[in-house]
């Protein structure tokens, strides 16, 4: 799910990220997602950090493994995360097509998961960066997923997002950290 909420502890000294708008509905096993997020760092270099798949684990410890596969069409990202809620914790599986799409000032990420060999049935997330600011970025994250596992039906909403929460602050940070040292050289 972090590949999809990467989204996903690694706080720079000066944290300047701020997680507005964070909504998770769920209705038919499915969970609708939407976080809005703004970070203290340019929206290309945010783009340039992010879309640099072998780096996820820096961005966020929750990412242990990662294989980009760029050479197949549609490109294709596998991960494997540690996700822990309370004392709810899973390790995840996704293989995700990917469709990457760079602008002049940040850009649009599209996932798509492979059901069949994911630990998810179903989903597909869409991540938007743009410029809020000349030093800014505003990240717009939405996302339909259909976990292949149980979650408790009641508390799954409030788990969701409390865990959403958690793993795009230390995402967020993470993308500024890292595309503040990648200013510096």
């Amino acid at each position: 799910m972090a590949a999809l909420l990467l989204g996903l502890g690694l706080a720079p000294a000066a944290a300047a990220a701020e997680i507005g708008a964070v909504a998770v509905s769920h209705e038919q096993g499915r969970y609708q997602i939407r976080l809005e997020a703004r970070l203290a760092a340019p929206a290309d270099a945010v783009y340039a950090v992010f879309t640099d798949f072998s780096r996820l684990g820096e961005l966020n410890p929750s990412v242990r493994e990662v294989d980009w596969q760029p050479q197949l069409d549609p490109p294709e990202l596998t991960t494997r995360l540690r996700l822990c809620a309370g004392l709810f914790c899973r390790s995840l599986r996704q293989i995700q097509q990917m469709t990457l799409s760079p602008g002049e000032a940040g850009g649009q990420i599209v996932a798509r998961v492979d059901g069949s060999r994911s630990d998810l049935r179903s989903g597909e997330a869409r991540w938007a960066f743009s410029a809020c600011g000349e030093q800014h970025t505003c990240l717009r994250f939405e996302a339909e997923l259909e976990p292949g596992f149980w979650i408790p039906p009641l508390l799954g909403p409030w788990i969701v997002q409390r865990q959403l929460h958690e793993e795009a602050l230390t995402t967020s940070r993470g993308l500024e950290r890292l595309a503040a040292e990648a200013a510096r050289r």
